[in-house]
């Protein structure tokens, strides 16, 4: 149930050097994925290179808000727990690719979450949707620099916002973990019954995991669903359930079918094709295919929230959590 079970059967041999790659190979979904991958890769180095030739790549200035010492503290303890647990996420799918002797699919999603949060600025397309903790290490936005970008400005990013991305590989090790107890538990469920139930407990895990990071200061939703569909409404760590949903239905339901509904002996859908390319091309394609299908998640997130947000209201935040002032 890791997503990297060994082919069955060998692959036909992989071209020469020089020679093309037939066209049934191209189109591998491993191959689309990739390239949707670098695709993403240039994209969002072109606007991280207008961004700091536009003169924003900088801290947002620490004026206008104040912030109660006991969240000072929390915020601190944040980013200690962010940093150590993504410095424990690589460490644990480097020697999981080291064990394997090829690029697992937690570590194909892990660094797909790693390059994923620069397309962040869109939840807040229309409104603001999406509340960065300013006494967070933070830098001014650089949603103005990305395509059709049209939120308001000033706003800030922060490292604990950012930083949710590749820690989110917890939500999927969570997954995974109770799809594994799921089926020990009961051997005779199928497929379906298995990754309905383990959909079912996350949608129940979820917004545990989620309340618990916004209360370390990680962020916040500054805007509330209508009838009742926020939990701890009015809060500054108000949590609207279609957070949840998102969550659940794009970084959670599709890679728990892709690893629950791998058959025996293959790779899953997202390396579906790698065995076929040449040696030294399989570990770039398997990454970059991890970048394609994360970005494509998170970008569905992201347009989901910010969509929602038309049909939301606004709440009062503190001065912390609010956008800053023009």
């Amino acid at each position: 149930m890791n997503g990297n079970p060994a082919p069955a059967t060998p692959g036909p041999a992989a071209p020469r050097q020089g020679q093309a790659l037939p066209a049934s190979r191209r189109r591998s979904p491993v191959g689309y994925w990739a390239a949707f991958g670098l695709a993403c890769l240039i994209l969002q180095s072109v606007v991280y290179a207008r961004w700091i030739i536009g003169g924003d790549a900088h801290a947002h200035s620490a004026r206008g808000y104040s912030i109660p010492h006991a969240l000072k503290v929390t915020t601190h303890i944040g980013q200690g727990t962010a940093g150590l647990l993504f410095l424990a996420l690589t460490a644990v799918v480097w020697r999981e690719c080291r064990t394997q002797g090829r690029i697992t699919f937690k570590a194909a999603v892990f660094t797909g979450f790693c390059f994923s949060f620069w397309s962040n600025p869109y939840v807040s397309q229309f409104h603001y949707a999406a509340g960065n903790n300013r006494y967070d290490l933070n830098v001014e936005t650089w949603g103005p620099y990305l395509p059709g970008w049209r939120g308001d400005t000033p706003a800030v990013e922060s490292f604990l916002m950012e930083m949710a991305y590749p820690v989110m590989l917890l939500w999927l090790v969570v997954a995974l973990t109770l799809a594994r107890l799921f089926g020990h538990r009961r051997p005779n469920w199928g497929r379906g019954r298995l990754f309905a139930a383990t959909t079912l407990a996350m949608l129940v895990c979820e917004p545990v995991l989620t309340h618990l990071y916004q209360r370390l200061g990680g962020f916040a939703y500054p805007r509330a669903l209508p009838g009742h569909l926020t939990l701890f409404e009015g809060r500054w760590y108000q949590l609207p359930v279609t957070s949840t949903l998102a969550v659940v239905g794009f970084f959670i339901v599709p890679l728990l079918a892709m690893v629950l509904y791998a058959r025996p002996g293959h790779e899953v859908h997202l390396f579906r094709g790698c065995e076929l390319l040449p040696q030294r091309l399989r570990p770039w394609s398997r990454l970059l295919a991890g970048a394609g299908l994360m970005n494509a998640c998170t970008l569905g997130f992201q347009i989901t929230m910010a969509l929602v947000s038309l049909v939301s209201h606004p709440i009062d935040l503190p001065g912390w959590l609010d956008r800053p002032a023009r």
